[in-house]
């Protein structure tokens, strides 16, 4: 019994001094807390970053390690040669808890800054696609634009080609109908110089007696003239020389009726024009008949063709007459 008694005191001893070990170290933590300004100072400004609403939550493994300072500080603050040690480790920590989370600040905000710079490159890689398109569709509208204008200057060529294509059949007409005018006048003015032989002739062989009688030769009788044949007005084109088909058919009737007889084609003009254009339509249209005569197997020699420009009141292109010389 006693034995155990002395057992039970030996087992106690060591807990008795743990308990004295931890009041003291109590009151060492209390006498820190209540005397020490550094702890004090410490312990303000790691209470401020923990309840900092931004910066509070953002470091709390440096928060840990700085409490743990702080508790070191507390607790081996008494010791005079360890204190400023102590306090120096504290303020670090507390320090570098802060730069912890003032960094965690710092890297949200350039996430923050990168996302808003994403957004800002998205919104200028869509203006610079929109810009883009707007720019094909100007250039596709420009490129219709030139092809209608190359479409219109093409069909506008087009006309002035065929307009100085119409010009040049026009000038080869004129030209035509020129070099049938100066045949036609060529031809009149052989047949006036044939005319004014012949009354020379005339005139010679009546100034001398015939030999015999002295009583002049009897004069010739008058040819008569043969029937004649008019072309209508159909026969040709309004203020042209070209014949139309009813114009084909009398020169076929003239051809026929033609036989061993000398024609004369004597053509008009409308009233419309003036005198010298009209002339001269008469003209073209008297040789057109003549070639046309010509073509049909009337021999040139006994064609005579003449134009008589306009003459009021006839309604006719032209008038073929028949006489045996």
């Amino acid at each position: 019994m006693k034995a155990a008694k002395k057992a039970l005191q030996a087992g106690a001893r060591p807990a008795r001094l743990a308990a004295a070990a931890l009041l003291l170290a109590f009151a060492g933590t209390a006498w820190a807390q209540k005397d020490d300004p550094d702890y004090d100072r410490l312990r303000g400004n790691l209470n401020q970053l923990v309840g900092d609403r931004t910066l509070g939550a953002l470091a709390p493994a440096e928060i840990a390690l700085a409490e743990q300072a702080l508790a070191n500080l507390a607790e081996f603050g008494g010791k005079r040669k360890l204190h400023d040690h102590y306090v120096f480790l504290a303020e670090r920590r507390i320090d570098i808890a802060y730069a912890a989370a003032q960094a965690v600040v710092q890297e949200r905000r350039i996430q923050a800054l990168d996302r808003e710079h994403d957004q800002i490159l998205i919104a200028a890689s869509r203006r610079d696609a929109e810009q883009a398109r707007l720019e094909l569709e100007r250039q596709r509208i420009q490129s219709l634009a030139q092809q209608e204008e190359a479409d219109r200057l093409r069909a506008e060529a087009d006309e002035a080609r065929e307009a100085s294509a119409q010009t040049s059949k026009q000038a080869e007409t004129a030209k035509k109908q020129a070099a049938q005018a100066r045949r036609l006048a060529d031809a009149q003015a052989r047949e006036a110089e044939l005319a004014r032989k012949e009354a020379e002739l005339l005139a010679a062989s009546g100034a001398k007696p015939s030999s015999g009688a002295g009583k002049p030769a009897p004069a010739a009788p008058a040819a008569k003239p043969a029937a004649s044949i008019a072309f209508g007005e159909g026969a040709f084109a309004p203020g042209q020389s070209v014949l139309r088909p009813a114009g084909n058919a009398q020169v076929a009737r003239i051809a026929a009726a033609a036989s061993g007889k000398f024609v004369r084609i004597e053509a008009y003009a409308s009233d419309g024009g003036g005198a010298k254009a009209n002339l001269a339509l008469s003209q073209r249209r008297a040789q057109a008949i003549r070639e046309a005569l010509v073509a049909a197997g009337v021999p040139a020699k006994r064609i005579v063709a003449v134009g008589a420009g306009a003459k009021s009141g006839v309604a006719r292109g032209a008038v073929a007459s028949f006489t045996d010389h």
